[in-house]
């Protein structure tokens, strides 16, 4: 697998075990939130975005950098929206602070923005969280 892969996987599974309490559904596949049950929020789809990579040294086996952006939509249900996708976005920072290495695969992890969408209809809400991982590998092997 790819360290692209690697990290998504990592941070997949930080949210999938993340407790206190638990997300009700976390999903690389993207889904419709209108039709989840109550039980299965908040509900986080994850998805790999943009990514900028550099040369750090020039032989053609040379070390490479890499910034990659990771999408977190994630999506409330129930009354007071807006402290619910408050309650989500903490949840997933403090989640991701745990390991901000993803088990050493990354040099570091860090929530970079949030952008919170206001069409959505209450009882549901969503923001997009997005996540910038900046790691280093060898060409050839990223």
């Amino acid at each position: 697998m790819s360290r692209r892969e690697d990290i998504t996987v990592d941070i997949y599974r930080t949210l999938l075990n993340a407790d206190d309490p638990r997300f009700g559904l976390v999903s690389r596949e993207p889904f419709d939130a209108q039709q989840l049950s109550r039980q299965q929020f908040p509900a986080v789809y994850i998805t790999t975005a943009d990514e900028d990579r550099n040369d750090i040294s020039m032989t053609h086996t040379g070390l490479r950098e890499s910034t990659m952006n990771v999408v977190l939509t994630a999506w409330v249900n129930g009354k007071n929206v807006d402290t619910l996708r408050n309650d989500v976005i903490e949840r997933v920072e403090e989640a991701l602070e745990a390991d901000r290495t993803r088990g050493g695969i990354a040099r570091w992890t860090q929530l970079r923005s949030v952008v919170v969408d206001f069409d959505v209809v209450e009882p549901f809400g969503s923001v997009e969280i997005t996540v910038e991982v900046y790691y280093t590998y060898q060409r050839g092997q990223a």
